[in-house]
């Protein structure tokens, strides 16, 4: 059997020397292409757009150039409308000459109008009193007798309070009463007491809120209610 021919000792100790140097080779381009910047490939710049110039002719004159905004004529319509004449003042009322203070008034007199103060040889003994001073109010009518449960309306008996009853307390109420238009009675009074504002109490209640009459003027009655109990 045959067997490969040896190399000699030098060439054989150079073989691994040459690979380690290609490998450290590789090895150092590779560090270095990590390490050292490279250039990258840049976008190419936006070209600017041309500018388009144009040439105007001016001339210059004398005359001054219109306003920007003229201001608009004055129309009829635009004009403001005429103010109104405030209304003439009445005249002033007439003075009263009133008498100036004096030792011999030992009161001052009340005058209902404007004066005016002079001497007492000039003065005006009077008063005026203007109409809305003056109150006009009708007078009540006068008062019609009317018998209790008799006559006129519908007339209930009052309630005899319980109180009264336990004292035992008895009387006449004398009652005034106005009637309206309807019939119903829009006032009552006392005009003559029992002497017992229990008494008093329940005939008012039972006027002003049960008693009726029949419809027509406005009427005013006087009626006396007898509170007496059965011995």
């Amino acid at each position: 059997m045959k067997t490969a021919p040896r190399l000699p000792r030098e060439e054989s100790a150079l073989v691994p020397m040459l690979t380690l140097v290609l490998w450290l080779g590789c090895a150092s381009v590779g560090v270095a292409g990590f390490v050292l910047p490279y250039l990258r490939p840049q976008p190419p710049a936006p070209v600017p757009p041309p500018v388009l110039a144009e040439f105007v002719k001016v001339e210059l004159t004398g005359a001054p150039p219109p306003p920007a905004n003229p201001a608009p004529a004055l129309t009829e319509l635009s004009k403001p409308p005429p103010l109104d004449r405030p209304p003439a003042l009445p005249p002033p009322p007439e003075l009263i000459p009133v008498a100036a203070p004096s030792p011999r008034i030992a009161f001052a007199v009340p005058v209902v109008a404007p004066a005016r103060v002079v001497p007492v040889a000039q003065a005006a003994f009077r008063t005026e009193v203007t109409p809305s001073a003056v109150e006009t109010t009708a007078a009540p009518p006068a008062p019609q007798q009317l018998t209790f449960g008799q006559g006129e309306g519908r007339q209930p008996l009052p309630e005899y309070p319980r109180e009264a009853l336990r004292a035992g307390q008895e009387g006449t109420v004398t009652l005034r009463l106005t009637a309206n238009e309807q019939g119903r009675v829009m006032a009552a009074e006392v005009h003559e007491s029992s002497s017992w504002p229990l008494l008093d109490l329940a005939a008012l209640r039972a006027a002003k809120s049960r008693w009726r009459f029949t419809p027509g003027p406005v009427r005013a009655y006087e009626v006396a209610i007898r509170f007496q109990l059965n011995k």
